[in-house]
């Protein structure tokens, strides 16, 4: 009976556990560049949701830093957060995509509002609303995104 690996069986061993070995750390550095990406992008989304919610008329075609979308609704006391949010500069643009007037729809439109309410509905009664979709960009020196807002006037 033999006691002892041979050479060559322990050289085989070591050269698939480093190819393994290997792998793992290249799947990890993998991994981990991917969860950096990914956490760049939380961020921006973040931040054009901050623009999104907070802007207003006066900031259309301007740049400006996180703090000024900011400054108005919220109290910022924290001085390091202040000036993080300051240094966070936007290229904000908004402008008009699209604008309908439910009265000027189509017939067709309303046909499925007549069968649902028994053939009684008339285009008339409805009130003047007008549906406006703002298209609003944002980019900083990173990325540039792009979206849609919907009101009702």
């Amino acid at each position: 009976m033999r006691k002892a690996f041979t050479l060559m069986e322990v050289l085989v061993a070591v050269g698939i556990i480093s190819v393994v070995v290997i792998g793992l750390l290249s799947s990890n550095s993998t991994n981990g560049k991917l969860s950096q990406r990914l956490s760049g992008q939380f961020h921006e989304k973040e931040q054009f949701s901050i623009i999104l919610l907070n802007a207003n008329e006066n900031f259309h075609n301007t740049e400006k830093s996180l703090y000024d979308f900011l400054e108005k609704k919220f109290h910022i006391k924290n001085a390091d957060l202040r000036r993080w949010l300051k240094e966070q500069k936007v290229e904000y643009t908004d402008k008009e995509f699209s604008q309908v007037k439910l009265l000027d729809l189509d017939e067709s439109y309303f046909k499925d509002i007549a069968v649902l309410t028994g053939g009684a509905f008339d285009k008339s009664s409805l009130p003047d609303l007008v549906f406006n979709i703002q298209k609003v960009q944002a980019s900083n020196h990173k990325a540039s995104t792009i979206g849609y807002t919907f009101n009702i006037r």
